[in-house]
Order: structure tokens, then C-alpha cells, then sequence
């Protein structure tokens, strides 16, 4: 079983996305495999994605010309994956994970809840 991540960094154009790339790449311990696209609208990301199946995507929405909202909604379906959306100027990121459970019980469900929120620092 191969436990290496395909980590897709979109449009690498700020200082943010370089610092991710080298700290990914030094740092990473052969856990990651970092790729990167400098696809200039979301039909071409799509095919990049489909292409090299990361399951991590990481763009910083300040500096790329695809909106991180169209993006979520194109890969609703896709399983497994992981988006990153970061802001160079806030120093902010969220995190959009396409995950699933089952729900069986009342107890499932505030497990489930408790699992995905944290409080903000």
C-alpha cells in the first residue's frame, strides 16, 4: 500500500504557494509527492486533477484566477480529496474535505460533529 500523498499546488505565482512548495519538499520525508499546475481556468484544472489524481489540492485564492467556490462545486463528486484554499493576504486557510459517514444512532451524528469541529485560535 503506497502511503504517499499527491499534494496538486495550483498556480504558483506568490511567495505563499513557493513557501509551501519548498517546506512540502524539504520537509515532507518521502511522504508527499508535490506537483504543481499553472492552469489558468477551471475546465483545465479540472482535467489536471483528473489527470494526476492528487489527494490534496492546495491554492491560494488571492493570487489565482480560479475561484476557490467554483472549484469546490466542481469536485463535489470527487472522493477522497482534500482542498486547501489559502489567503496570502489574511495569512488564513480553509480546509474542504469530501469525507462520509454512516449514521446509525443520535451518538454517530455528535461524534461526527465533534470530529470535524475545532475552535478557532
Amino acid at each position: 500500500m503506497n502511503s504517499t500523498k499527491r499534494i496538486l499546488l495550483v498556480n504558483v505565482r506568490s511567495l505563499l504557494l513557493e513557501g509551501v512548495e519548498g517546506l512540502l519538499a524539504s520537509n515532507g520525508n518521502g511522504k508527499f509527492e508535490v506537483v504543481s499546475t499553472l492552469a489558468n481556468n477551471l475546465a483545465d484544472l479540472i482535467d489536471e486533477i483528473e489527470q494526476l489524481g492528487p489527494s490534496i489540492i492546495i491554492i491560494d485564492e488571492v493570487t489565482s484566477f480560479i475561484n476557490a467556490a467554483d472549484l469546490i462545486v466542481s469536485l463535489l463528486n470527487v472522493q477522497d480529496m482534500r482542498l486547501i484554499v489559502l489567503n496570502s493576504e489574511t495569512s488564513k486557510m480553509d480546509i474542504y474535505d469530501r469525507s462520509e459517514s454512516a449514521i446509525s444512532k443520535l451518538d454517530h451524528f455528535i461524534e461526527a460533529l465533534n470530529d470535524r469541529v475545532s475552535p478557532t485560535s
